[in-house]
């Protein structure tokens, strides 16, 4: 024996004398009668369980290890040795894993969630005295015959484990896992055929587990959905399936994961409280990226045309990012200095341009429809419009009509100098703002009136240094609007009572709308139609949960995946109840 060895020796000898020691009192006196390990036979012959599957090698906490096949009289429940005739073995276990050398797995065997040890019964012992979290075996597991429920439910558990490789979902139904499994299928199914690349069952298992279950969990759990109905999380995410199932049933369409995940929640909170302030949370920072995780891959599964319109966004992208490019150097130095220190500023800035494209493209898409042309006309112009043809002279003028205007106001202002995608995207959206609204106010002829607005008040933010005054149009713009309908009102205290009870109206659209209801129908049958409508609508709780929902789902994709607004702030509401009725019955939604 090699010096080395001689010292791994007599450490083995000192360890195993303290472990021994660690079982007894504090004089090394054993009094009490030390518990054994349990014995696999009396605990398969009491659970029936003589069908065994392979489960082949995986790491087991040691924690779960409670009992062995043959030697469990030999070491006490905590596998601490009970008589001297396992020491020379065990002395050895120990100065092999001081001396790293490779051992092979132990062999386990299970039944239900406990594992017993068939070989391996020294390793598993030093491993517990070396406080190992866990050790690699290969497992046999032998499966429980009496058909309680509980046993049924393992079995159908145990199965659902070796068919997908998912571990730890427990359900609380037998059949439940035959939904799952149908769940995953069809998932598995939807992913080969839109990723145009053959999944097998536990591959896709796998990307359902992580794409799928793990973020949905995550949202369920942000809103202790699960607590509230009195359910563990898996029973909670069955019934979301079931729910998402009914939603795409009745609408035929895929409603995706993260729509019908809100929905639920949604659901859930309005069958215990009808205030529509009590609606779906996303707020943490897990929230927030397993939310995005789900819009992207939505967007794969229900567009069976994803992949060729992704492919067309990343060309447009591509050949807009060169145009800004070219234009961004073109620019005097200053601007250049001013976006150095920006990291992938063509991408922001290309995320920005196509946002400009899209506002500009619907409004050319509202003119060819009021002029009556056909849905085929309207295709044929909207594909020669900026988005395609123009696209160029759209990235010059989003740098005049919007980069060099903002940039100029936040050099002003910003004393570092350093430029701020959040800062300038908050500005920019005030200038969008407008940008939308822009034929409605040009037809009543206020467009220059808030331009001018917009002018002073960045005028005093560029003198003050005060960053706050640059945001608020769009509230500005509704409540300058709110305050000339009750002018237009005889009895404006009636439409007040409306306001409180259902919320304020946060669009300028829906006034723009009133306004004409006014001059159609007066002010006596406009105010008690628009009563009783709301009442009525305000009773079906369906309404309810779908409006918290599209109130989540759009304020969400503005706040989240466009970084527009402060988490905080309540300009990330797009609309109100109110705005929300006048756009359903518009067939806006």
């Amino acid at each position: 024996m090699d010096s080395r060895n001689l010292i791994y020796f007599s450490e083995a000898q000192s360890a195993y004398k303290k472990f021994l020691k660690s079982s007894r009192g504090i004089l090394g006196l054993n009094f009490k009668k030390q518990e054994n390990l349990k014995s696999f036979a009396e605990v398969q012959k009491e659970e029936n369980a003589y069908n065994s599957v392979n489960l082949g090698i995986k790491e087991i906490p040691l924690g779960k290890i409670v009992g062995s096949v043959e030697k469990y009289s030999y070491f006490d429940k905590n596998f601490v040795p009970k008589n001297n005739i396992v020491k020379q073995r065990w002395i050895s276990i120990y100065t092999a894993y001081m001396a790293e050398t490779m051992l092979p797995p132990v062999i386990l065997y299970k039944i239900k969630d406990d594992y017993y040890v068939y070989d391996g019964n020294h390793r598993v012992s030093v491993a517990k005295f070396l406080n190992f979290a866990s050790i690699e075996a290969e497992v046999e597991e032998f499966l429980p015959t009496k058909d309680t429920k509980d046993k049924v439910i393992y079995r159908e558990h145990m199965f659902f484990e070796k068919e997908t490789g998912i571990e730890g979902i427990i359900l609380s139904e037998p059949i439940k896992y035959k939904y799952l499994r149908e769940e995953i299928e069809s998932y598995t199914n939807l992913l080969s055929k839109r990723r145009n690349k053959e999944f097998t069952l536990k591959e896709g298992a796998a990307k359902w587990y992580k794409e799928v279950f793990l973020p949905i969990k995550v949202l369920l759990e942000e809103n202790n959905t699960a607590e509230s109905q009195k359910n563990n999380i898996n029973d909670v995410f069955m019934f979301l399936l079931d729910h998402k199932y009914y939603l795409s049933k009745n609408e035929g369409k895929n409603k995706g994961y993260l729509y019908s995940t809100i929905d639920f929640i949604n659901l859930v909170k309005t069958n215990g409280n009808r205030n529509l302030h009590d609606i779906c949370k996303i707020e943490t920072q897990e929230a927030i990226d397993k939310y995005i995780k789900l819009a992207v891959l939505d967007e794969e599964l229900i567009d069976p045309e994803f992949q060729q319109k992704k492919e067309k966004k990343e060309l447009l992208k591509k050949e807009i990012s060169e145009y800004i490019s070219e234009a961004l150097e073109k620019l005097p130095v200053r601007y250049s200095e001013y976006l150095s220190g920006t990291d992938n500023q063509e991408d922001i800035f290309t995320e920005y341009i196509l946002e400009y494209m899209k506002i500009l493209n619907k409004g050319k898409k509202l003119e060819i429809l009021n002029t009556g042309s056909g849905q085929q006309e309207l295709e044929d112009k909207t594909e020669s419009t900026d988005f395609h043809a123009e696209k160029k002279i759209s990235v010059l003028n989003y740098i005049l009509e919007i980069f060099l205007p903002i940039t100029e106001i936040l050099m002003w202002i910003n004393e570092e100098n350093v430029f701020s995608p959040r800062e300038y995207g908050n500005l920019q959206n005030e200038f969008f703002h407008l940008l939308r609204l822009k034929k409605i106010l040009l037809s009543e002829g206020k467009s220059a009136k808030y331009e001018n607005i917009m002018a002073e008040n960045i005028k005093i933010a560029v003198d003050t240094k005060n960053m706050d005054m640059l945001y608020g149009v769009k509230k500005l713009l509704v409540k300058e609007k709110e305050k000339e309908f009750l002018k237009n009102l005889e009895d404006a205290e009636k439409f007040k009572k409306l306001l409180e009870k259902y919320g304020e109206i946060k669009r300028y659209e829906t006034y723009t709308d009133f306004f004409i209801m006014l001059d159609n129908y007066g002010e006596k049958k406009f105010i008690t139609s628009i009563e009783k409508d709301l009442e009525e609508f305000y009773s079906f709780d369906e309404i309810i949960n779908e409006y918290k929902t599209q109130e989540v789902m759009h304020m969400e994709r503005n706040t989240i995946l466009k970084n527009s607004y402060e988490k905080n702030s309540q300009e990330r509401y797009e609309y109100g109840f109110i705005d929300f009725f006048i756009m359903k019955n518009l067939g806006e939604i």
